[in-house]
């Protein structure tokens, strides 16, 4: 990963004048801006869009019914806010330092304070405290001059070159700044969707019978993992010595620049730390998208070693298998609906789906129980670009009495109108070779990046005493 201390480029950031000393001790030190040049002319402020420093939260403190204050003598009571921020670890090693500015509207200079490290934060991130007791908005303030009150808050991190950057991570200008005002509720609010985890990659999985299945999009400079059953080569076996002396390759060529990549799928499981071949597992092979890819081609080479020159090939035939890479990720999914289910042994479609439904046994036995929704995505459920159900994460999220389940994929059916329709099958044979239960909730959750869902309405599955495996020995709820 490249340096940010070299990586800074020349924007103007967006906080006005000022000059800042961030103290290296302690936390929360209030300073008293003095007016200096304007930032930028010195070539070393700049805007941070890469979730280098990033303002998670920030509201005023509650107290009672009313919030809390911080009174002087000479300066009356000023309302108290308390944030969060996050910066990277990267940045962190490289020596950044936190700094939040701010400034009322009547102010004619900028406070500064540093900020406090905490614990909590999120994977890839170093977390900071803050409080902003000072020069903030004077308690019990009239209606009028609440209605024109402002704080602009400006987060960043200096990095030891004395070069600063400003979050902008919400998509700000470079001369907007975070704003506290009473249209916007006096607080920032924590958004998910910002720099929040990376997100999950887009799945290759080739199984056992030369099945291929993807699930969520490639995207370029995103990433991917590929998952293979060895079952699909298994020619060259060779071994040294009595110990395994082959391998599985994954190989993926990126359009139009034609990178390649590789790596290998094949692992032991081993726990005396002799391998053999009836030890062999697969193993994921995760690899990044170049930013400029548009297509990607995988490959599969089994070989074995030793003096032997076995080598068979997984390749479609030599046509390699070919997926698309899009140019950016796909909008989050905008709409859950329209849901329909299945009680019947004709297996069709009935419109709307009970919230609660009794599981017998006729239903065990001889009716299909399914459940479906409608998904929209603009840009791509209503046919732009064709069609790519595996851009969507769609899955139900499970919890039998009270317990969370593995999630369970939905099934892809096909477009209806502007949506996706997905179906989950209520999965019978589970629960009744299963322990003995009594309720089932699933909830039918998508997304189009794995982090942000949007999900539809909890229902649940009650099991009726008919429904009965001999095996529990009591049929009684």
């Amino acid at each position: 990963m490249r340096s940010l201390i070299g990586a800074l480029s020349l924007t103007l950031a967006a906080c006005g004048t000022g000059a800042v000393v961030i103290d290296d001790e302690g936390g929360d030190e209030l300073l008293e801006v003095a007016e200096g040049p304007l930032l930028g002319a010195n070539g070393k402020d700049a805007s941070d869009r890469s979730c280098n420093v990033v303002l998670r939260s920030l509201a005023r403190v509650p107290n009672g019914p009313g919030f809390t204050t911080r009174c002087t003598a000479t300066g009356g009571c000023q309302v108290v806010w308390a944030g969060v921020l996050d910066v990277s670890e990267q940045a962190v090693a490289e020596g950044a330092r936190p700094g939040v500015l701010w400034k009322n509207q009547d102010a004619r200079s900028w406070s500064s304070l540093t900020a406090r490290r905490v614990t909590g934060a999120p994977q890839g991130f170093v977390r900071f405290s803050f409080r902003l007791d000072r020069n903030t908005m004077s308690d019990g303030m009239s209606a009028t001059a609440l209605s024109r009150a402002r704080i602009d808050v400006a987060p960043f991190i200096r990095m030891p070159t004395g070069a600063r950057l400003f979050d902008k991570q919400r998509g700000q200008g470079d001369f907007d700044n975070y704003a506290l005002s009473q249209a916007g509720g006096w607080a920032v609010v924590d958004d998910a969707g910002v720099c929040g985890p990376p997100a999950p990659p887009a799945s290759l999985d080739f199984s056992a019978g030369f099945q291929l299945s993807q699930r969520g999009a490639l995207v370029a400079g995103g990433r991917g993992v590929i998952t293979y059953s060895l079952e699909r080569l298994t020619t060259c076996r060779g071994t040294h010595n009595g110990h395994p002396a082959w391998d599985v390759t994954a190989f993926v060529r990126f359009s139009p620049g034609g990178e390649v990549v590789s790596g290998s799928v094949r692992g032991f499981n081993a726990p005396g730390g002799t391998p053999s071949n009836s030890s062999a597992v697969s193993v994921p092979f995760t690899f990044q998208v170049p930013s400029t890819a548009r297509t990607a081609e995988v490959w599969f080479k089994n070989a074995t070693g030793a003096g032997s020159t076995c080598e068979a090939w997984d390749s479609n035939l030599g046509a390699n298998y070919r997926f698309d890479v899009e140019a950016k990720a796909f909008a989050p999914v905008q709409w859950v609906g329209r849901p329909g289910a299945s009680t019947n042994r004709a297996c069709s479609r009935s419109e709307g789906a009970p919230d609660v439904l009794t599981l017998d046994s006729y239903l065990q036995q001889r009716a299909c129980v399914w459940y479906e929704a409608d998904a929209y995505v603009p840009g791509l459920t209503d046919g732009v670009g064709g069609l790519k159900a595996h851009a969507v994460f769609a899955e139900a999220v499970l919890v039998l009495d009270g317990v969370a389940q593995p999630s369970q994929s939905l099934s892809f059916i096909g477009r209806v109108g502007n949506d996706y329709r997905y179906r989950f099958e209520l999965p019978k044979s589970g629960l009744y070779y299963g322990p003995k239960w009594t309720e089932l909730a699933f909830t039918l959750r998508f997304s189009t990046d794995g982090r942000t869902w949007v999900s539809d309405t909890t229902r649940r599955v009650r099991r009726d005493a008919s429904f009965c495996n001999p095996a529990w020995g009591a049929c009684a709820l």
